[in-house]
């Protein structure tokens, strides 16, 4: 099977390009700038095909797709969002990807989305739901990932969740339980969706192996670390003054910020992971690999 993966040089989609590799697929990357990129080094030590490629140039997409069996796209200008990034790469460049993939004979698209849950108004949701909505509509067969928070991230320095200096910042009441899912999973899915007889179109709503609230992810990392933290608590009244800004990355993020306030449990996450043979990394898990990487630096 020839894979394209779009977004390899991100996180997700660097381990999914990987993995497919390790798999014995045929690999090819769309990368802005190509070999050239720096972020390239481990896709070609790995041997995967780079192409050169920008979803802002629609008419470099239809060469990368040529050929190409399965596409499996990742890429999000998130979290900078820069150069308008949300409407001109994340819409409308994933959805010229789609049209090249569709017109040029791809037989799969696995889109990576997020938590069907989310439904706050922002140039995310914009983008994710119209190049959702695109590939409903084409002639593949069509998986989309809508994976829950991931941890990594929303428990994370990034997002004021620091475990070095024992700090979190806790959104709203911090009560609203969250199925935390791991990036590495998420990668796992997108290869197995790949992989295997989806249908024509499946939806796969994500997430970890249990539904955790803020502050008991909090307590996991206490206990793991041995360490009390200091809480900052962000009213859900700051959150929703910040969902009015014409910024387009500041409402965007105001609103993940009140949906994960909210909660946003996954019904049947675990029995989806079982089915598709994949084992959840839990919050506990993760603390842990936090404290190893502590202790070893």
């Amino acid at each position: 099977m020839s894979i394209l993966v779009c977004g390899a040089t991100g996180f997700v989609g660097q381990q999914i390009a990987l993995a497919a590799q390790r798999k014995t697929h045929r690999v090819r990357a769309l990368v802005r700038g190509g070999s050239s990129n720096p972020k390239t080094g481990p896709l070609t030590a790995a041997g995967i095909d780079i192409a050169t490629g920008d979803l802002t140039q629609p008419d470099t997409l239809a060469p990368a797709c040529a050929g190409v069996d399965t596409v499996i796209c990742t890429a999000t200008t998130m979290p900078t969002g820069v150069n308008d990034g949300l409407r001109r790469v994340d819409r409308d460049g994933v959805l010229a990807l789609i049209e090249a993939a569709d017109r040029g004979g791809v037989r799969k698209f696995v889109y990576t989305s997020y938590t069907g849950n989310a439904r706050l108004d922002s140039p995310l949701e914009t983008a994710k739901r119209d190049c959702e909505a695109r590939l409903l509509e084409s002639g593949m067969d069509v998986v989309i990932l809508r994976p829950s928070y991931f941890m990594e991230m929303w428990l994370g320095p990034h997002l004021g969740f620091d475990a070095q200096t024992a700090t979190a910042r806790i959104y709203g009441d911090g009560i609203g339980k969250i199925s935390y899912i791991s990036a590495f999973n998420v990668a796992e899915f997108a290869i197995a969706a790949a992989e295997r007889a989806t249908g024509k179109q499946a939806i796969l709503e994500m997430g970890g192996p249990e539904a955790l609230s803020q502050l008991e992810a909090v307590r996991i990392f206490e206990r793991v670390l041995g360490r009390t933290f200091q809480l900052e608590f962000v009213p859900v009244e700051a959150l929703r003054q910040q969902h009015q800004s014409a910024d387009p990355l500041q409402k965007t993020f105001a609103a993940l910020m009140l949906a994960y306030a909210h909660g946003d449990v996954i019904p049947g996450a675990a029995a989806l992971a079982g089915e598709y043979s994949i084992a959840l990394r839990s919050i506990e898990d993760y603390a842990a690999s936090v404290r190893d990487q502590q202790a070893g630096a």
